[in-house]
């Protein structure tokens, strides 16, 4: 009888059918279709288990079937990866005005991507002042909250607009927090009508936030940047100078992403 030394064993965090089902992504990669069979041939697994694999993926709409039942990638597996490699690109055009951005307003500056209701912060430079708030990476939160939000809200479709709407539950993290769909909704027309959206404590007491939107080929938005701090240095005239400058400097990052625009 074997025995499997200690440090032999498998990491406690390791989720065998993810991996599993990773394998089988990675395996339909390198081949044009596959057969159930084939799939469960070539990762050594029974075939009602790579039948079930096979089934998830394409129901998440990650694998297809052809005439002949078998089973190649989807478009969505392409589509990932081009979203991926916007979202790089847009990172590095955009990091060197967040830290003009920066030296100028001494205030923290994030980049976000929206997905559905909620924002994503995929860049951020922070500021050097002693009282600030300090964004993460990769942090999500609720559209209806952000500045970011509205700004790219504004500038969506007729079509994803409404579905965004359709699905915010409209929660208030703070008192200010807009929770009513059609007062948001003419907030929306606001921040349309003058190409910049604000934050007064919506999203946290003691913070105001401006942003822009980053438009794309059609002007409609998926990015925005925007710029935050504490509600004793962001006053009125403050915020009206920034959005000039957010405004200026976004158009500049959409003509970099569309060269032939």
């Amino acid at each position: 009888m074997s025995v499997t030394p200690k440090d032999e064993k498998k990491p406690y965090y390791k989720i065998a059918s993810l991996e599993k089902g990773l394998k089988i992504i990675e395996l339909l990669s390198e081949s044009e279709s596959l057969s159930v069979s084939e799939v469960a041939k070539r990762l050594n697994q029974n075939r009602s288990a790579s039948h079930r694999f096979l089934a998830t993926l394409k129901e998440l709409g990650y694998v297809i079937q052809d005439s002949n039942a078998r089973y190649k990638l989807s478009l969505k597996m392409f589509e990932l990866g081009n979203r991926i490699s916007d979202v790089q690109a847009i990172r590095s055009i955009s990091r060197p005005y967040m830290h003009e951005l920066v030296s100028k307003y001494h205030e923290t500056v994030n980049l976000g991507h929206i997905e559905h209701t909620d924002v994503t912060t995929i860049e951020t430079v922070s500021s050097k002042e002693a009282i600030k708030h300090d964004s993460v990476i990769g942090e999500r939160s609720p559209a209806h909250t952000l500045a970011m939000g509205k700004a790219m809200m504004a500038y969506m479709s007729k079509e994803e607009k409404q579905s965004c709407l359709d699905n915010i539950k409209f929660q208030a993290p703070t008192k200010k927090t807009i929770t009513s769909r059609v007062k948001f909704e003419k907030e929306l027309k606001i921040v349309h009508d003058q190409g910049y959206a604000i934050d007064d404590e919506e999203w946290a007491v003691g913070l105001r936030c401006v942003a822009s939107p980053i438009l794309n080929f059609d002007g409609h938005s998926d990015y925005a940047i925007s710029i935050s701090g504490p509600i004793q240095r962001m006053t009125n005239k403050k915020i009206q100078n920034i959005s000039k400058d957010l405004k200026r400097i976004c158009q500049l990052i959409s003509k970099k992403l569309q060269p032939d625009r």
